[in-house]
C-alpha cells in the first residue's frame, strides 16, 4: 500500500519535473545535451544559459565551446547580423571570458532578407 503509494507519487513528480523541462526552449537543450553526453565547462553553461535566456538567439541552434580557459568559440547560424551582434556582445559579458572566436553563420530565415552590406 505504502510502497505503491510512494511509487505514485514519484513518478508523478518525475512526469511533471520531465514535461516541464520539455516545454522551455532551455529545458529542451539542457535534456538534448544530456542525451548526448555532452559535459560544458562552467563558461560555456554561463554562455549558453544567457544565449538560450534570449528572446530570438534561444530559438537557434548555437554551439559554445571553450577551447581554452577564458577562450569561447560560438557557432552556429543565426538569422540577422543583429542577431550575430548581440551573441558575440551577450558572450563577451560573461565573468571569465577573455576572447570569444565568432564561427557564426547568418542566413535569412523564409521570407527575410539579410540587411547587412557585404564589402564592396
Amino acid at each position: 500500500g505504502l510502497a505503491l503509494k510512494i511509487a505514485i507519487g514519484s513518478g508523478i513528480a518525475l512526469g511533471a519535473v520531465v514535461s516541464g523541462l520539455l516545454i522551455s526552449r532551455r529545458g529542451r537543450n539542457l535534456v538534448r545535451e544530456a542525451w548526448q553526453g555532452r559535459r560544458r565547462t562552467r563558461l560555456e553553461d554561463r554562455a549558453l544559459d544567457a544565449l538560450w535566456g534570449d528572446r530570438a538567439l534561444g530559438k537557434r541552434t548555437i554551439e559554445v565551446q571553450e577551447i581554452e580557459e577564458g577562450t569561447l568559440e560560438i557557432s552556429g547560424l543565426l538569422r540577422s547580423e543583429a542577431e550575430r551582434e548581440r551573441a558575440i556582445d551577450m558572450v563577451e559579458r560573461i565573468k571569465g571570458v577573455i576572447d570569444v572566436i565568432d564561427r557564426l553563420d547568418v542566413e535569412p530565415g523564409p521570407g527575410r532578407r539579410n540587411l547587412a552590406r557585404s564589402p564592396s
